[in-house]
């Protein structure tokens, strides 16, 4: 039977390529534990950290709870691992049972995370020092990467090379240790990131200064927006400008934010981020936010002063409700802004290269093909506008409309031949007026017997 090809031959081209965008509302906490050999875990409740063994003692378990706490907040929690390289575990009583410990590791061959279980049944006669040295026997006798050692009834296992995947669990009487890991932060964030990247803010369990700093310098060149808490007293004192947040400040970082929070273990820091980014960037303020969970710090009007002086966020109470004040980074612009234009940036690349990738053939060196780049760069400014980061239209005090943003491109006879050669299209402009928002009103009116 002939073909209809003959007749009639029909090509479908697909010009759907997506492009994977990068989310500006998910939050990393980065803090010790060895939960996992990996370097990232995402929860979407804090009692999953209690489940998988972590106490609720620790730094982690109160910093994701500050988050889920809000109302609304984020659905999940990035949670990244500052690793450590030594685990002290406690023989914490003598029984007649099992005694597990769970050595994680990464397999140098196929990359899979592995566990090597190392276990010792408890006898009658059986001392803690006992199960301890049975126990370590049973670790070094699994060859993987770790060395175990006891003293006493505690053990420590280390890792044969500082910075390699490890994770430890118990089963039984038995209970880690923890401590803050030592690993420089910037070594921290940037194992992370290779992992995994899908999230955009950061925040610290530690609170120690050159952890802070170290995480903002890695934030200011890593495009993401890095969260952190100080109870420093100098921080309030407009006479002392060596506190954490006059450094940060002089050093003009536009990517960390800080609050004053006299106590540090509420994690405000993770509080705040996990409500703001429920909402779209440039959809919100980060002042005038009520919170859960958080205790307010009643401070002096000088001293509310001396933190905006110093780009330092508060949470303070007014009247029968407390409320996050400022909204800024340490250099001073406001969160939201930074944020908004972050997602602006993400957006227009991602829908320009979309209409590169899916043109019909090529996008030609010409003023139509100039359009389809100029037309591309338009979708993410009229979101924008929908989103509440760029201002509608506007009307002066003449009638005259004041656009919500313009977008300036070259003629095609207007670029010279060498950039046309090259196939790069220069000289491509936009302008967009923020939204902003209103933090404070100030209303003057006065009262007579008659209007006149």
């Amino acid at each position: 039977m002939a073909q209809l090809d003959r007749i009639v031959n029909v090509q479908v081209s697909l010009r759907t390529t997506a492009i994977t965008e990068r989310s500006f509302s998910d939050l990393l906490i980065v803090g010790t534990h060895t939960l996992a050999a990996g370097r990232v875990l995402v929860i979407t409740e804090a009692d999953e950290l209690l489940d998988l063994g972590l106490p609720s003692t620790s730094a982690l378990y109160k910093a994701s709870s500050a988050v889920f706490k809000q109302i609304p907040s984020i659905n999940r929690v990035y949670i990244g691992k500052r690793q450590l390289n030594t685990v002290t575990i406690n023989v914490t009583s003598a029984a007649t049972s099992t005694y597990q410990i769970n050595i994680l590791y990464r397999n140098e061959a196929t990359g899979a995370v592995q566990t090597g279980p190392a276990s010792y049944i408890g006898t009658d006669l059986d001392s803690t020092e006992d199960i301890a040295t049975g126990l370590v026997s049973a670790i070094n006798a699994l060859n993987i990467g770790v060395t175990a050692s006891a003293t006493g009834s505690s053990i420590e296992i280390d890792n044969d090379i500082a910075g390699a995947d490890l994770g430890v669990t118990v089963e039984g009487n038995l209970a880690i240790v923890y401590q803050e890991s030592t690993e420089a932060i910037p070594e921290t964030l940037a194992a992370i990131k290779r992992e995994n990247h899908d999230w955009y803010g950061i925040a610290l369990t530690s609170h120690e200064e050159s952890d802070v700093l170290a995480a903002a310098e890695w934030a200011e060149t890593n495009e993401s927006m890095f969260f952190t808490s100080s109870n420093q007293a100098s921080i309030l004192d407009s006479a002392v400008m060596t506190d954490i947040g006059s450094k940060l400040k002089a050093k003009q970082y536009f990517r960390t934010a800080t609050w004053y929070h006299l106590a540090e273990d509420e994690y405000i820091e993770a509080a705040v981020p996990g409500h703001c980014f429920t909402f779209y960037p440039g959809g919100e303020t980060w002042a005038n936010k009520r919170l859960a969970g958080i205790t307010s710090d009643a401070l002096a009007e000088a001293q509310s002063i001396t933190c905006n002086t110093k780009n330092v966020n508060t949470f303070e109470p007014f009247r029968n409700f407390a409320i996050t004040q400022y909204g800024k980074v340490a250099a001073g612009e406001w969160i939201d802004v930074i944020r908004f234009r972050d997602w602006l940036v993400e957006q227009i690349k991602i829908n320009v290269v979309s209409a590169i990738i899916n043109a019909d053939g090529k996008v030609p060196y010409t003023d139509d093909g100039i359009q389809i780049i100029v037309n591309a760069m338009r979708v993410p400014l009229e979101l924008g506008i929908d989103r509440g980061g760029i201002a509608p239209e506007e009307l002066d005090e003449t009638g005259r409309v004041i656009p919500s943003y313009t977008i300036s491109a070259p003629l095609a006879a207007n670029i010279p031949a060498n950039d046309k050669a090259n196939r790069v299209l220069r000289d491509v402009k936009f302008t967009a007026r923020l939204a902003g928002a209103i933090h404070a009103t100030e209303i003057k009116g006065s009262l007579s017997y008659n209007l006149s």
